[in-house]
């Protein structure tokens, strides 16, 4: 499995869309969608993901104690992704597991559905969820970086900086587009 700095955040709604579309043409497409979709909302590690019960979304609240930082976290979820988990949790127990996945099929399943909407696999793994909420929220903030590193549980600015793969690469990209004249 690749590591997550080799992951890359899909930062147009078309590579996005792709995956939706990919996950949705599986036999349990309601389900892997759901993990996407819900993925996306939380910008959620997938160990943490994994690890959620029933009992730990109430009233649209995802309740979570984060594995790799400690972290007491409440996430709302949005209106869509709420609708869609209530209607899924419905006959589930609280201490049922909401995801009953292991993290290499959901890295496995990502990498098919990225290759089966087009997309280069090599830069897809599990992270790619987290990476493409955080640019996603970063960019929706007006770019506020101290909120960003917030929702991610990052200690330092500089850190969130790298993961959102700001590097000169993407300042040149906007430098190129400045006219002053």
């Amino acid at each position: 499995m690749g590591s997550s700095l080799a992951s890359v955040p899909l930062k147009n709604q078309e590579e996005i869309n792709g995956i939706f579309e990919a996950l949705g043409s599986k036999q349990k497409g309601e389900i892997y969608t759901l993990y996407f979709e819900f993925a996306l909302s939380t910008a959620l590690r997938v160990s943490d993901i994994l690890a959620l019960r029933k009992g730990n979304i109430v009233n649209g609240y995802v309740h979570v104690h984060t594995m790799k930082t400690g972290l007491e976290r409440v996430i709302v979820l949005n209106e869509h992704c709420r609708k869609r988990m209530e209607d899924y949790l419905g006959e589930k127990k609280d201490d049922d597991l909401i995801f009953p996945f292991k993290r290499q099929w959901i890295h496995k399943l990502l990498k098919w559905a990225a290759d089966y909407s087009g997309l280069d696999s090599v830069h897809i793994s599990c992270h790619t969820t987290r990476k493409t909420a955080a640019w996603r929220f970063y960019i929706e903030s007006n770019h506020d970086i101290m909120k960003t590193m917030y929702l991610l549980g990052h200690k330092s600015p500089k850190e969130t900086r790298f993961y959102l793969g700001i590097n000169d690469e993407e300042v040149n990209l906007q430098l190129i587009q400045t006219t002053w004249r």
